[in-house]
């Protein structure tokens, strides 16, 4: 019982720093290939949830088995309270501003998409409308009625 804080604690810290990895590899912080970048993942967002369980659990389990843990251990998990608690509390909201971060990229990588997307629709219009004018130019001596198709009549 003396060590099973510790290592939920330990799992813990593992398991929001690999998060926190997750969350800047999709985040295309190292290849730079913004427009690739999604939205954090659901799978991400439970697994944040997790390791905020996990990092939290030992201090109320210590607290409720302190009498069955050594008064060596006792005294370290005392001494080591504040710092564990510090650094628990730092890996969490790294988790957090990397989510956000995340999040942030994927919206302005869709915004640039969504422009990109408009502007090529915005090309194909403006090479549809020049196909149209060079056909026009080339029909102008033929007869038009009032609705502008060619007369096939005279």
């Amino acid at each position: 019982m003396n060590a099973v804080p510790a290592i939920i604690w330990i799992i813990g810290v593992v398991s929001a720093l690999a998060v926190c990895a997750v969350t800047i590899v999709r985040s295309h912080y190292h290849d730079g290939e913004d427009l690739k970048v999604r939205p954090v993942s659901w799978a991400v967002i439970g697994a944040h949830f997790a390791t905020l369980v996990l990092v939290a659990l030992p201090y109320p389990i210590y607290l409720q088995h302190r009498d069955a843990i050594g008064a060596h251990a006792r005294a370290l998990y005392a001494r080591l309270g504040w710092p564990s608690a510090i650094i628990a509390v730092s890996v969490i909201m790294l988790e957090l501003f990397l989510m956000y971060m995340q999040a942030r990229r994927a919206m302005l990588a869709q915004e640039a998409r969504d422009t990109a997307e408009r502007g090529v629709e915005a090309d194909r219009a403006d090479a549809h409308a020049a196909v149209g004018e060079t056909a026009n130019a080339h029909n102008e001596g033929e007869d038009k009625d009032e609705d502008d198709w060619p007369s096939t009549l005279v």
